[in-house]
């Protein structure tokens, strides 16, 4: 087999560079990948080039480089459109500084697409990214005054596809000359035309509708005429050797689109194979299949879709009203298969009854396929790989995000993490900054007369606000990880990323007592006006008593004692060992000795070590009050959803997977009296 990439010609005047199949990497691996392309590019030194295009495109990234390098290149280029120039593959021709399309040739484009999963805001996201892909792309397609940026751009997020013969192309401005006519490769347009509908375009060239079509150069963008003449009106002065262009090979397009025909019509019978066979066929799913069938647009996904409403819109309940809930057949294999990959991968403990506990990548991947229909027979590792990513119903791709985000959150769970213990967990509904009401307002309750009224007391609110910010993460995994069965891709990366989640937060913590930041009322969170900002002393127990009388002696408003408790003694790392004597000694400690005096601090308190803080200080230590009482640190979530996202789509750049880890969190000190600060 021919490489879909080749160049033929080399000499120091003129070279010919061949692009004859998918742009980006492709599954089977003959493809014209940007790397392989600007590589050879960069070894031709003619001062003239001919680029032959028949591709149906592929990837947007890899079809911009390549546009962009032959821009670059000093040579003369020269484009020839041999049989489809579609999607990036049109805007690659559009790097010539000439362009030529065979007669029988057709050029196609539309609007960059890709297929993803996930909530408003990650389908917004993807939006947003096609959006910028069809402005970077609308530039290349306004070439020589053929079409202004504006209308490439409408071609481009319209949605539909603007497909163009020669003449077409011609006259909107897009093509320089037509040439003679030249066989088109039926192979490659069935990949992205259906089958019904691509006989029509290829056996008459000229059929796009004006509509679709821009307007000729220097006419501004209005709506177009509807009638056959305005569609087809050709230059004749712009044809190069004019000849009486024939059919093409009928016979053989005609062929390839009977067999993609059979396999779709095939598919939607297998689907709905209990519902019209047998005694207890339905008649109304017959109707449908055979509706489907009849229609050569109606994709397998839309058809399962339509069925599925139908089975439920017809549902009755069982046993006189009772209804039954049976678990989805898709949801239990999935949920045995992510197990099975839990176990093989040491995260959960062994269970001899799951069946897919010895299963390979490359197994469970091809099983993700058979059960949606797909024959798998004759695939090697690659393409089983690769049609297991980029099938629409995204099981094997679910499957993964669902290890995944097991191992994500194990990885969060069994962070050992200490800010949660002396922190208070909080929830906010939005990203706008909330104001937080003062625990402290009620320090005692008002002595009530006998027959006199209870007086309404007001509800402090010192002012001190809180706002969520997102913090996240992409990985990806490639399909190497799969065909070489690493799962460590699947579990290791996203614990770590777990870990780097919950180590997040708790840097954001461990910041506001190192960074000491202003409280609502201006003054730093330890100040000796907020009477929490000891006199510095070594850690012994007559400091550790120092620093708990302070949070006890602490006051509201009104000069009321608050007898805030000290429950945490909060040190770096360099200081627990100290610290934990004192902790814990029956007897004083003083000057890191141990007297003969009962140590009256034993128990009051827990020691937590942070090596976070021997980075600020290694001789600072701070307390805090238990943050159910009396405030300290709040930790809010979105939502109260106390755990990172783990997302997933196709990837524009990777050939794999993209996962993103996300988490919405905001931290915030609340009172300074719940806190106290030792500046040793």
């Amino acid at each position: 087999m021919n490489s879909p990439f080749q160049i033929l010609a080399r000499g120091k005047t003129h070279a010919e560079i061949h692009i004859l199949g998918d742009i980006g990497q492709s599954w089977d691996e003959e493809s014209i990948t940007a790397k392989k392309f600007v590589e050879q590019l960069q070894q031709i030194e003619a001062s003239t080039l001919a680029v032959r295009i028949n591709s149906a495109g592929g990837s947007v990234p890899d079809g911009l480089a390549i546009f962009n390098a032959l821009r670059r290149h000093p040579a003369t280029v020269a484009v020839h459109v041999e049989g489809v120039a579609a999607s990036i593959a049109s805007l690659i021709a559009m790097a010539g500084d000439s362009v030529e399309i065979a007669a029988n040739a057709l050029l196609m484009i539309h609007a960059p697409w890709t297929a993803t999963a996930g909530n408003a805001v990650i389908l917004r996201e993807t939006a947003d990214t096609l959006d910028r892909f069809a402005r970077a792309m609308a530039s290349s397609y306004a070439r020589a005054g053929g079409l202004t940026p504006d209308q490439a751009l409408a071609l481009l997020t319209d949605g539909v596809d603007h497909w163009y013969g020669a003449d077409d192309a011609l006259a909107a401005g897009l093509v320089d000359r037509i040439t003679p006519a030249a066989k088109v490769a039926a192979s490659v347009v069935s990949r992205f035309v259906p089958p019904d509908d691509l006989l029509p375009r290829l056996l008459h060239h000229h059929t796009p509708a004006a509509a679709a079509a821009p307007t000729p150069k220097g006419t501004p963008m209005t709506q177009a005429s509807t009638t056959p003449a305005a569609a087809t009106t050709k230059t004749p002065a712009a044809i190069l050797d004019p000849v009486s262009v024939g059919p093409v090979d009928a016979e053989e397009i005609r062929a390839e689109a009977l067999k993609h025909e059979a396999i779709r019509r095939q598919n939607i019978a297998a689907i709905a194979g209990p519902w019209i066979k047998g005694e207890a066929a339905r008649t109304d799913i017959r109707a449908l299949v055979q509706r489907a069938q009849d229609d050569p647009g109606k994709s397998i996904e839309s058809f399962r879709g339509e069925m599925l409403q139908m089975l439920g819109r017809t549902a009755q309940a069982l046993g006189g009203g009772l209804v039954m809930t049976v678990e989805d057949e898709g949801d239990k294999f999935r949920a045995a298969a992510t197990s099975g990959l839990m176990i093989r991968a040491g995260l959960v403990p062994n269970d001899t009854t799951n069946g897919y506990r010895g299963y390979g990548l490359i197994e469970l991947a091809r099983n993700c396929l058979n059960r949606r229909g797909v024959d798998c027979s004759g695939m090697g590792r690659m393409e089983v790989v690769g049609s297991a990513f980029t099938h629409g119903n995204a099981d094997f791709t679910n499957l993964l995000a669902d290890v995944a985000n097991k191992a994500m959150l194990k990885g969060w769970e069994e962070s050992e993490e200490t800010f949660q213990k002396w922190t208070s967990r909080g929830t906010l509904t939005d990203f706008k900054a909330a104001k937080r009401v003062d625990l402290n307002t009620f320090p005692a309750l008002s002595k009530v007369e006998p027959g006199a009224e209870y007086r309404y007391v007001t509800v402090g609110d010192r002012g001190e606000t809180i706002q969520l910010a997102t913090y996240g993460s992409l990985f990806s995994i490639h399909r190497q990880a799969v065909i070489n069965d690493d799962l460590d891709a699947f579990t290791r990366i996203p614990a770590k990323m777990g870990r780097s989640a919950i180590r997040t937060v708790g840097n954001l913590v461990y910041a506001i007592l190192t960074g000491n930041p202003n409280m609502a009322d201006g003054v730093a969170l330890f100040h000796a006006n907020h009477g929490n900002l000891l006199t510095g002393a070594a850690i012994s127990t007559a400091a550790v008593d120092a620093l708990a009388t302070a949070m006890a002696r602490q006051t509201d408003a009104t000069g009321t004692t608050l007898n805030i408790n000290l429950a945490y003694l909060i040190v770096p790392r360099t200081l627990k060992g100290v610290a934990q004597t004192v902790a814990t000694a029956e007897n004083e400690i003083v000057a890191a000795k141990t007297a003969t005096t009962p140590n009256y601090m034993r128990g009051a308190f827990e020691v937590i070590a942070d090596p976070r803080l021997d980075a600020s200080s290694t001789s600072n230590w701070f307390g805090a009050a238990n943050p159910m009482v009396n405030d300290t640190i709040e930790v809010a979530y979105l939502d109260g959803n106390d755990t990172p996202t783990l997302e997933q789509q196709g990837g524009w750049t990777v050939d794999g997977v993209e996962f993103k880890v996300r988490i919405d969190a905001g931290v915030k000190a609340l009172d300074h009296r719940g806190l106290a600060k030792n500046p040793n």
